[in-house]
């Protein structure tokens, strides 16, 4: 069984990218015509919701197809319609990964035993049903927060090297009010950096033979003097660096995290969400290229800011 570690970085070598397309859907502020025709063909909300999501998700997956290094579907804005919602982010999820393209779920999931080993078994591991092995969602990674304790991550950990995961966890989020808590000052570290090192303890259990590991780190991109100075405690763990376009950091700003290694920067994933809509369009095929369109442009600001 291949590392999430190795196989991301083979998706990021692939693809030469090391943007994550985030996938945030609200059916309101989607392109109009999406929501028309799905009115057109469907009398239930149910069935206006999935054929939404699954037009949305027939879309993505045309553009995104070696132009990006992973997907980060959030589960939250598929949870808020329900079962369709549901439903139309497990299709995503299986047709991401058919097409060999990782798949990091944005849940930010953390409890205390029996509950997290449950969270865990809906995306990394598997659940029971009459003795049998069954897997709710076919997922490559998970976000989680650590701010219930570490003996809530162990549950995550141990799925993830029976089946190959990953996790990226909650360090140094890129909200204005982050700091609030992440700031705060322990004996003689912030809270941030008491996580990181924790991760950087732990991180060889999910090394790939890439040199990486698939224990990784969520780092804003909104703080890029903290990114520099979580990366020198966490050297071989993946960043997953939110805040790129919407949330008001560039390309320079989100690298500033990245590691150095045989002369190349690395180790690290940028997420972008709502700028892959960016734009207006009126079909289906217009609105995948206005998503490849916009990845491109990440890319090559990216490109030219991890060169620089």
């Amino acid at each position: 069984m291949n590392s999430f570690a190795d196989r991301l970085q083979a998706s990021i070598e692939k693809s030469d990218s090391v943007l994550v397309a985030g996938c945030d859907p609200v059916i309101d502020a989607l392109p109009p015509f999406l929501l028309a025709e799905a009115t057109r063909r469907h009398n239930t909300d149910q069935g206006v919701i999935s054929h939404v999501l699954e037009s949305l998700g027939e879309a993505f997956l045309a553009a995104i197809a070696g132009n990006v290094a992973a997907v980060k579907p959030n589960i939250a804005f598929f949870e808020q319609y329900g079962l369709a919602g549901l439903s139309a982010f497990g299709k995503l999820c299986r047709e991401v990964r058919a097409q060999g393209i990782p798949v990091v779920t944005d849940a930010k999931r953390g409890d205390i035993g029996s509950t997290a080993a449950a969270y865990s078994a809906a995306y990394l591991g598997q659940a029971t049903v009459g003795g049998k092995p069954y897997r709710a969602f076919e997922t490559d990674a998970l976000t989680i927060s650590p701010f219930l304790g570490f003996d809530t991550l162990e549950p995550f950990l141990t799925d993830c090297v029976l089946h190959g995961k990953g996790l990226f966890v909650l360090v140094q989020t890129s909200n204005p009010g982050a700091k609030a808590l992440q700031g705060l000052s322990a004996e003689g570290s912030t809270v941030s950096h008491h996580v990181a090192r924790w991760l950087a303890q732990h991180a060889e259990k999910l090394q790939g033979a890439c040199g990486w590991s698939g224990l990784g780190a969520v780092v804003g991109a909104s703080y890029p003097q903290e990114a520099k100075d979580l990366r020198a405690v966490m050297q071989t763990n993946f960043f997953l660096v939110p805040g790129l376009g919407a949330q008001g950091a560039g390309a320079e700003d989100a690298v500033a995290g990245f590691a150095t290694r045989g002369g190349k920067r690395g180790g690290a994933l940028v997420n972008a969400s709502r700028g892959l809509l960016a734009g207006s369009c009126s079909n289906l095929e217009e609105l995948q290229q206005l998503i490849r369109t916009n990845a491109k442009k990440f890319n090559a600001e990216l490109n030219q800011a991890i060169a620089s």
